[in-house]
């Protein structure tokens, strides 16, 4: 079991690299190499002896779930596969796992009662809880006890996607586990300032609610509770909001540029409605033909406080003036 768990770890880890490489699109020509790769990664995945408690220290199914954004038709086919079937297995080994607890807790009534009322079953694919797992965070002050509900309720906001892909039991015990191990930490960082303490749980529930993603990095422990209270906005914000962050910073930065009249020209002409032969007017209308087609140089002829002569020549008929 351990060096099945082990070889999935592994497996997992190369799968990430691949998948990092994918995203950041950094392939250098090898984008068929790499799927063969990945392909090679799902196809190890389905020969080891799965187990629901191997699936659930690793959580190889969420890592092979992203496979099916793939580009690849067949990297996506055998994704799906593979991810269906480490579900069947973990329904079933849930199932199995409720009877046995199911029989067991009938022998021993007494010894039941003394675990409370939260049970988390030994293969942790399933487990019942009462009073929303309230029982977790007794003995806790109440502001303390009230952020922990608070925060269980923001991770199984999640819990119906990944669900879909996960065992639901699992995830749920995530969720709640995660609850307490943030809160924890949050505790940990404000260092007894209650201030501190409350205005880092007001930011992180905030950005917890919106942004899905950071919130199942955190479930998933891509993002360690201890890492959570420690990150800035910028990396607690959603990806639409980090696009329209950069969206502003640029056009801000163009702005200040000497030359973004000349570099925007063409945008404005159009924002001004100038097109077709307008675009090659000038201030200057030719005596003899009345062209706008102009073109005019300037030159300081007389004396250094006197203003500077204008040239200018008429490109449909040649005419030239000064003025």
């Amino acid at each position: 079991m351990a060096s099945s768990t082990h070889a999935v770890r592994l497996l997992k880890e190369d799968l990430v690299k691949e998948l990092s490489h994918c995203n950041n699109g950094v392939d250098g020509g090898e984008g068929a190499g790499r799927t063969e790769k990945i392909m090679d990664i799902v196809q190890r995945l389905d020969q080891i002896d799965m187990s629901l408690s191997i699936l659930t220290d690793t959580l190889i199914g969420a890592t092979v779930s992203k496979l099916k954004k793939h580009d690849d038709v067949d990297v996506v086919a055998a994704s799906k596969k593979l991810v269906k079937k480490w579900k069947c297995l973990a329904e079933q080994q849930s199932a199995s796992s409720s009877a046995a607890s199911s029989t067991g807790s009938s022998e021993g009534a007494s010894a039941s009662k003394a675990v409370g009322q939260l049970k988390r079953m030994a293969s942790a694919g399933s487990y019942e809880l009462n009073n929303n797992g309230e029982d977790e965070w007794k003995g806790l002050p109440q502001l303390r006890f009230n952020i922990c509900k608070k925060l269980h309720d923001i991770f199984l906001l999640s819990s119906a996607d990944l669900s879909k892909e996960l065992n639901a039991s699992a995830v749920q015990q995530l969720c709640l586990a995660r609850a307490g191990e943030v809160e924890s930490a949050i505790n940990t960082w404000s260092n007894g300032n209650k201030s501190s303490y409350t205005e880092k749980v007001r930011d992180l529930v905030f950005n917890l609610k919106k942004n899905t993603d950071i919130r199942e990095q955190v479930i998933f422990g891509q993002v360690t509770p201890d890492e959570l209270p420690r990150m800035s906005a910028e990396q607690l914000q959603t990806e639409e909001k980090a696009k329209e962050v950069a969206e502003t910073v640029n056009k801000l930065r163009d702005s200040r540029r000497l030359d973004w009249e000349r570099a925007n020209e063409k945008k404005i002409n159009e924002m001004c409605g100038i097109r077709g032969e307008m675009l090659k007017a000038s201030l200057f209308t030719c005596g003899r033909c009345k062209s706008i087609k102009t073109t005019s140089t300037q030159k300081q002829t007389r004396s250094a406080d006197e203003p500077m002569t204008v040239f200018v020549l008429c490109l449909n008929c040649g005419n030239r003036w000064k003025c």
